[in-house]
């Protein structure tokens, strides 16, 4: 056939085919038409307002529901604004006239959680060619309100003041907010209480109390506070429950405690006046002064708050004393170190800086307590938690300056704080240092001058754990920047801690005789900190311990001088009734003093 033939045909074709199209096209035209014009055929259709499928199992699913005049085969999807299919419920199944229902899990096709939005019930009816979609849609939400706590008032009261703990916030108040108390500061935060607020107000009250509305113990309080907007998907201030340092909020917590004193960090010499700060308290107060582990007081008086005025009486003698004050909140007490013009030949170091580091106070009303474990700066001159004297100093430094008062034992003063800013006595000029308690932090300057001491021949003792492995930097108002710990101390020992039941140390190497006046069976302890390495050129000369490849009394050579180190922090305890444990200890201060 020639080419002059084809084309008519072609062009035939071609006619066809696009008439073909425009019929298509206009019978989609008519349907279309027909599903948008079509009067509702539909009715009495029912779907909640809200959905928030979470998993938190409220609100998880919708349930709709529709009436049909007549049977027909019927095709059921949620669709979005747009009108795009997001979820077909049912696909082309025969209905019959009544009522119907139908349950939408909040997800799509895919089987995934659809965005936030509104999403509407759309039903198309096969045999009538006709669709209808809901007017109203229902409301997906997934994302939790955002609350603030604006603020707590007051963050400070004390046990026999006014409860009343005032926590603002901001953040949906229906249905009713929920509150929660938790205690912290020691280990995790832990629920105390928890109450709900009242409907469309966005303050609530504490009482201070606990769930059985008992008044709370002294300590440090982190207040939470959890909402739910109208899908009742929860959201909570902090965002993360139980609350943590990290996540709290500054101004929303709050401290339960009486007075509280600061005194100075540094020694201070007789006949001078310390001042000792009492934040929060006015008027007139009266004191005590009295030595650690004496019941005899050296002096009494009165002074005004917020700032005491305690004199120190000429003929004190060098130590440590107590400062008792009494105010309408109660009594507070504040360690207070005094230098007296006669010294002997060892200069005992009070660790004022792990006071203050470890000292719990929270100090940005978070409600939770600041320390140098876990945050980057504090103030020298906060005052003592909740009044009391450091637990350090009570379990280790008080009974080991007891034992040495008791003996008559002349001895220097100063504190790691005083050395650290350069100030009073330095360990040059001594016959040997002894560290009473764990100096959990001294500066990198101290730590360097401390370890040419020794290699210089110089003896140094300590009387706690975990010492000389974390460095601080200093100045008269803030500690700062504390280092990790770190793997090794000072003078290249590394340790680590055990523990085991009640068992003695047993001595297993004894060259400079400190366990001379013993069975070699010393004390009944439970905790130790054991050696796992020498730095090179250090020789063990004594060791006692439970196991004998890791002591944890040890005593070793450094270049010309001594370093001991007593290996548990139950030591100081034991002096007061173990006369071996005192044997040992009086060895070890006739090493540092000859």
């Amino acid at each position: 056939m020639s080419a002059t033939a084809q084309r008519p045909r072609a062009a035939t074709w071609a006619l066809v085919v696009f008439g073909v199209l425009v019929v298509a096209t206009v019978a989609a035209f008519f349907v279309t038409q027909r599903l948008k014009r079509g009067s509702a055929v539909v009715q009495k259709i029912s779907i909640p307002l809200y959905i928030s499928p979470n998993g938190d199992g409220r609100k998880d699913v919708a349930h709709i529901s529709f009436r049909l005049p007549k049977a027909d085969r019927v095709t059921a999807a949620m669709v979005d604004g747009a009108g795009d299919e997001v979820r077909r419920l049912i696909d082309d199944r025969h209905l019959s006239r009544g009522d119907h229902g139908l349950i939408w899990n909040g997800r799509d096709n895919a089987g995934l959680v659809p965005r936030d939005g509104r999403y509407y019930l759309r039903v198309i009816l096969s045999r009538q060619g006709r669709a209808t979609t809901a007017p109203r849609g229902i409301q997906l939400i997934t994302t939790p309100p955002r609350p603030r706590i604006v603020s707590v008032t007051p963050t400070r009261i004390a046990p026999s003041g006014h409860r009343d703990v005032a926590i603002r916030f901001s953040g949906p108040t229906s249905p009713p907010p929920v509150f929660s108390i938790y205690r912290t500061g020691d280990g995790p935060a832990r629920l105390v209480n928890r109450f709900e607020g009242e409907r469309n107000e966005s303050v609530g009250h504490w009482d201070a109390a606990d769930a059985r509305g008992r008044p709370v113990p002294p300590g440090t309080y982190a207040i939470a506070v959890t909402v739910q907007n109208r899908a009742l998907v929860a959201g909570s201030a902090p965002a993360k429950l139980p609350p943590t340092a990290a996540g709290a909020a500054r101004g929303t917590g709050v401290t339960v405690a009486g007075a509280q004193a600061a005194g100075p960090l540094t020694p201070t010499r007789p006949g001078s006046v310390a001042r000792i700060r009492l934040p929060g308290v006015s008027g007139v107060v009266s004191y005590s002064l009295r030595r650690i582990g004496s019941t005899h007081v050296v002096r009494t008086g009165r002074g005004d708050a917020p700032v005491l005025r305690v004199g120190v009486p000429e003929r004190t003698t060098t130590g440590l004393y107590v400062v008792s004050i009494r105010t309408g909140d109660g009594v507070a007490r504040a360690p207070l170190a005094v230098r007296g013009r006669a010294s002997g030949r060892v200069l005992v170091v009070l660790p004022a800086i792990a006071w203050q580091g470890a000292n719990p106070v929270d100090d940005d009303a978070n409600g939770f307590p600041d320390t140098l474990f876990e945050s980057n700066a504090i103030p020298t001159d906060r005052p003592l938690a909740l009044g009391h004297l450091p637990r350090a100093l009570r379990d280790e430094t008080a009974p080991l300056l007891a034992f040495l008062d008791r003996r008559h034992l002349r001895y220097d003063l100063t504190t790691d704080m005083a050395m650290a800013l350069g100030q009073g006595p330095r360990a040059q000029g001594h016959r040997g240092v002894l560290f009473a308690g764990s100096e959990l932090w001294l500066t990198e300057g101290l730590d360097r001058r401390l370890r040419s001491y020794v290699e210089a021949g110089g003896r140094v003792a300590s009387f706690g754990t975990g010492a000389f492995l974390r460095t601080v930097t200093a100045t008269a108002t803030v500690l700062s920047d504390p280092s990790p710990r770190q793997d090794s101390n000072v003078f290249g020992e590394s340790t680590a801690p055990a523990g085991s039941a009640a068992a003695p140390l047993v001595v297993t190497r004894d060259v400079l005789g400190l366990f001379g006046a013993t069975d070699g069976f010393v004390g009944l302890f439970t905790r130790f900190e054991q050696e796992r390495a020498l730095v090179g050129g250090a020789n063990v000369v004594t060791a006692a311990g439970r196991d004998r490849r890791h002591p944890a009394f040890v005593a070793y050579r450094l270049g010309r001088g001594i370093v001991v180190r007593v290996g548990t922090p139950q030591w100081a305890a034991a002096l007061a009734g173990d006369s071996e444990v005192q044997a040992v200890t009086r060895s070890t201060w006739d090493l540092l003093s000859r």
